[in-house]
């Protein structure tokens, strides 16, 4: 029995990690509280079988998966994270088609309307705008590094849009600041991912 006990702990947290779940966003969806989640992952206690059938759909595997040893990686792992974040990267998808939409609408209008100045620049400010809309749609990605490279994007195309703004011959020097801003972004969401695992 603590044998099968062992295997089912340990294939929650396998699969949990996976998924890119925390054991909270686990518990959320599953409608139980994160020690719950922690005692089942250390094998304190055992879900009853509804809630392992439950866990299982929610992960897109068998029942067997769950109770079972696993010795090699299953082949649906790729079917899992499709299942999971398919719906991110669709809704991702198209706030960013949005965004690049209205910068070529603004760039093609903008052209034949009116005679503006670097009116290729709507390009330029739409990268920033796109990596904002992706921030506000973190709650659909789990992912730190996905977070991470977002924000660093953010951080040069800001920089990038203010130097081919403004025709200062030291504007060059804001590319400086990038540098500890993207070391406080790496080191701000590394803190945060340890804090949320323990």
């Amino acid at each position: 029995m603590e044998n099968i006990k062992q295997t089912i702990a340990d294939n929650i947290a396998k699969y949990r990690k996976i998924a890119g779940l925390t054991q909270f966003e686990l518990a959320t969806k599953l409608n139980y509280s994160d020690k719950a989640i922690s005692k089942w992952e250390r094998g304190d206690s055992l879900p009853d079988v509804v809630v392992l059938k439950e866990i299982a759909n929610l992960f897109g595997i068998s029942l067997d998966s769950l109770t079972c040893e696993q010795k090699e990686q299953p082949k649906f792992l790729k079917k899992i994270w499709f299942k999971i974040n398919h719906k991110s990267v669709i809704i991702s998808s198209i706030s960013s088609i949005f965004v690049w939409l209205v910068a070529t609408s603004v760039f093609v209008f903008g052209s034949m309307i009116f005679e503006v100045p670097k009116l290729w620049l709507a390009f330029i400010y739409a990268i920033p705008v796109n990596c904002i809309v992706l921030l506000a749609l973190t709650k659909f990605w789990k992912n730190k590094w996905y977070n991470f490279i977002v924000v660093s994007v953010l951080i040069l195309s800001i920089i990038l849009s203010l130097f081919l703004t403004f025709d200062y011959h030291s504007v060059w020097l804001l590319f400086i600041i990038a540098i500890p801003l993207i070391a406080l972004a790496f080191l701000w969401f590394v803190a945060r991912h340890w804090t949320v695992k323990k």
